[in-house]
């Protein structure tokens, strides 16, 4: 079985037309169940070895690529390292990746929490979960359980989303029921669950990634993070979902 770690980035609410967010992410890191207590391990590893940071600190990819809250006395060359040393865990771990992701101003006007940024990119995403863990050949890794960060706005729709999925009566625009989701959606809090804190690594490095590429003139930091990403997590995408709508991309 697989333990799919969600997160999201690019949130603005209910701003739809922010600039500097015109997108919303949501990936998903997919640890195989015999993999994960080791991963979660490694994560701790690379925490506890920072001097004047507390071996339970969140390891959250805004906060070290800006060098705040926990990180913020953490020198830039350790929060790169810091950083890279968690994505290398994806592969050493036999990790996958998966991705979704909506342009928000074509759901400007829409009141529904159905068409919500958030609940659109997560149906998107676990969809592309259900497609890519019914064909795998391990019938041990055909079915996944959801984990997703606790986010009180959207936790009460996802949870009949799913369901309804589940029994081929929800969803906007489906295509198909789910049958490889096991159980319902899981809400930790992301100070409690490494495999969350990785998978806000991978999402945030995502959405950076594409607003790095359209920019003239990146900063050093933008082109550290977007050669980790091309090194650490374009090539264990497995299965993704375009931006919504397609005339976005």
């Amino acid at each position: 079985m697989w333990l799919a770690f969600i997160d999201e980035s690019g949130n603005t609410g209910r701003k739809l037309d922010d600039p500097d967010q015109p997108v919303h992410w949501m990936a998903a890191v997919l640890v195989p169940e015999d993999k994960a207590m080791a991963l979660s391990l490694g994560l701790d590893g690379i925490v506890s070895g920072i001097p004047g940071v507390s071996p339970a600190a969140e390891i959250h990819g805004a906060a070290l690529f800006r060098g705040i809250d926990e990180w913020a006395d953490v020198p830039p060359g350790e929060r790169v390292a810091v950083y890279e040393a968690a994505l290398a865990l994806l592969s050493s771990h036999d990790c996958v990746v998966a991705h979704a992701s909506i342009a928000k101003k074509y759901l400007a006007g829409s009141s529904s929490p159905a068409t919500s940024p958030h609940v659109m990119a997560f149906q998107f995403l676990i969809e592309k979960l259900d497609q890519y863990v019914a064909k795998q050949n391990d019938v041990l890794r055909q079915r996944l359980l959801l984990i997703a960060d606790e986010t009180d706005e959207h936790e009460a729709f996802q949870l009949d989303l799913v369901s309804g999925m589940q029994r081929g009566t929800a969803g906007v625009g489906r295509g198909g029921s789910i049958t490889r989701i096991l159980d319902t959606v899981h809400f930790v809090d992301s100070r409690r669950s490494r495999g969350i804190q990785l998978a806000d690594l991978v999402v945030y490095a995502l959405n950076r990634s594409r607003r790095i590429r359209a920019k003239t003139n990146p900063s050093l930091g933008d082109k550290a993070l977007l050669s980790m990403s091309e090194r650490y997590i374009f090539p264990y995408v497995r299965t993704y979902r375009s931006t919504w709508p397609s005339a976005a991309t």
